[in-house]
């Protein structure tokens, strides 16, 4: 059973085992890949899609939602050593456009690629499930 206690736990725990990464002075690509959903009510867990990440924080992207529409998001993204937090416009969903509150989480970097692990809580009456996204980037 998916539990946020265990999630922030496990967040925690890496978080203390990486080193604290410079502030980003780069600029970033990153894929949307795949989600996963607690509880699973049929939701699309495979989410294809792209972003562009500003050395500045501006944040832009799109990808094939768990409701099986595309979205596109613009937006900003506050970093905190491997802590990521975005904040943006997203279209696609119930409304026109929402806002879009996502942490996230580095898992390191690998000849130049970054696996990131964002959070997305359950907010009842608009997201049904917790979710758990996987992203990369570059």
């Amino acid at each position: 059973m998916f539990c946020p206690a265990r999630l922030a736990l496990l967040l925690a725990a890496l978080a203390a085992a990486s080193c604290a990464q410079a502030q980003e002075t780069k600029h970033t690509f990153g894929l949307h890949l795949v989600s996963y959903h607690e509880p699973d009510k049929t939701y699309n867990n495979t989410n294809p899609g792209a972003y562009y990440r500003h050395p500045d924080g501006w944040t832009a992207g799109f990808y094939r939602n768990s409701v099986r529409r595309d979205s596109i998001y613009i937006g900003y993204t506050w970093k905190y050593g491997i802590f990521d937090i975005t904040t943006a416009g997203v279209s696609g969903y119930f409304d026109k456009v929402q806002p879009l509150l996502v942490p996230s989480v580095s898992l390191g970097t690998w000849y130049g690629v970054t696996p990131r692990i964002a959070y997305i809580p359950r907010v009842e009456k608009k997201i049904g499930s917790h979710v758990l996204h996987l992203m990369l980037e570059f």
